[in-house]
């Protein structure tokens, strides 16, 4: 008889407890930055001052954790910038950025997970400092991803080609707070939710703009990388569901699906040097 994991007790903190307000410009957009953190002490530290040391100053920056054991709590417990925390048990990563949505209360929402920082100390300032964005409903920009060894700018995509894949990382990606609480993020879809959601808004016809920044770094190897035939398994499903799709459509991503798989057993028979001299090149 296996034994139960118990459950870890609901805790929960920040700014906010103490009644102070993160919205100190009135006419200025206001920016929630939901991070999501499981067993990160390693890392989140980093994403924490990336978002304090933002120079746009109307930011509201929750911390959502999923029952951390290994230290990460006790980080969050000391860091005075965060505005609101809350840690307990979770379904996975998209059940905690529904439940960080939940809790927010800006008019804008990024989410910058544990490890992940933002590009510069003034994007979210580039961004919204003049207030213009007020037409759109989600903006995105470009990416730096860090390979370990190298790293490289990765830049978005027209969001007309969302059929052929994400376009842009979900860490560049501004969502107004109305459009995330309308349609949230699916947890049937284990990988792919952050894709399902931008096809859902641009199938739900919500005003997409793209800014040619690079907006956030981020590390390589994360769960859509390591599973990437289950996540492209995912959007196909996410699109054949939201789209009619054509028998051109479907032959396609057929093909990107074999790609996939030769790709990862051919990575995997290469030496290190050699992947990484490919990914430099690509």
């Amino acid at each position: 008889m296996s034994a139960t994991v118990p459950a870890c007790e609901r805790r929960e903190g920040g700014r906010r407890l103490e009644e102070a307000d993160p919205w100190i410009l009135e006419a200025a957009a206001r920016i929630t930055v939901i991070t999501v953190v499981f067993n990160d002490a390693a890392h989140l530290q980093r994403t924490i001052d990336s978002v304090a040391c933002q120079t746009y100053k109307n930011i509201e920056h929750i911390v959502i954790d999923g029952g951390s054991t290994d230290g990460t709590l006790q980080i969050i417990e000391r860091c005075q910038s965060i505005d609101y925390w809350l840690s307990e048990d979770d379904s996975g990563i998209y059940d905690a950025m529904n439940k960080g949505v939940g809790c927010s209360t800006g008019e804008w929402i990024n989410f910058m997970n544990s490890g992940d920082v933002f590009f510069n100390d003034n994007v979210i300032g580039d961004i919204f400092s003049n207030n213009q964005r007020c037409s759109a409903d989600l903006v995105y920009g470009d990416v730096e991803v860090d390979y370990g060894g190298f790293k490289k700018v990765r830049r978005a995509g027209a969001i007309e080609r969302l059929k052929q894949g994400m376009q842009f990382s979900h860490q560049s990606l501004f969502a107004k707070r109305s459009v995330l609480m309308a349609l949230s993020f699916d947890l049937s879809y284990r990988t792919a939710a952050d894709y399902n959601f931008v096809v859902a808004s641009w199938v739900n016809k919500y005003r997409f703009e793209y800014v040619e920044l690079v907006v956030s770094s981020i590390s390589a190897g994360g769960v859509s990388d390591v599973k990437r035939l289950q996540s492209h398994n995912q959007r196909v499903s996410i699109l054949s569901s939201h789209l009619v799709l054509s028998n051109a459509d479907r032959i396609r991503m057929y093909c990107q699906g074999l790609y996939i798989r030769g790709a990862d057993l051919l990575k995997s028979a290469l030496p290190v040097l050699l992947v990484d001299w490919i990914k430099r090149a690509k």
